[in-house]
């Protein structure tokens, strides 16, 4: 499997690089590995966002659970993080919790061309939720 992230701890912070989507096939093994950090003085978790490109709900999940679960509220910040994915943030209500930086870095970040052939090629699906709704 590709997990397509990776997760290093620096100190209290947490540092999650990811790839170019966090979905159902990824997204569920980052939230285990993110599980072994709980109890842990973890006061800030750092989602470097210069490739991705997709997040379904299942990522959406892992940035929730994060926020929730780890130390005491962990500070959450994106950094990169492509307008369309803060847009996805914003719509179902995380952003006001997340902090965005831009950060010039040597990571390629993805262009506009590119997010409109995937988005031209792909399903899109949008998801709305209430925070601190869970399903049943």
């Amino acid at each position: 499997m590709n997990k397509d992230y990776k997760v290093t701890q620096n100190g209290t912070t947490l540092l999650v690089e990811l790839g170019r989507s966090l979905n159902t096939a990824n997204a569920p093994a980052l939230q285990d590995e993110l599980a072994t950090y709980v109890g842990q003085p973890v006061e800030k978790v750092v989602f470097d966002a210069s490739e991705l490109l997709t997040l379904s709900s299942s990522g959406l999940r892992v940035v929730y659970f994060s926020k929730q679960r780890l130390g005491n509220k962990p500070e959450i910040i994106f950094v990169n993080c492509a307008k369309e994915i803060y847009n996805t943030l914003k719509m179902i209500g995380l952003a006001p919790s997340i902090k965005f930086m831009k950060v010039d870095s040597k990571k390629v970040v993805h262009r506009q061309e590119e997010l409109d052939e995937f988005a031209a090629n792909n399903d899109v699906v949008c998801y709305s939720m209430k925070l601190g709704q869970c399903e049943e």
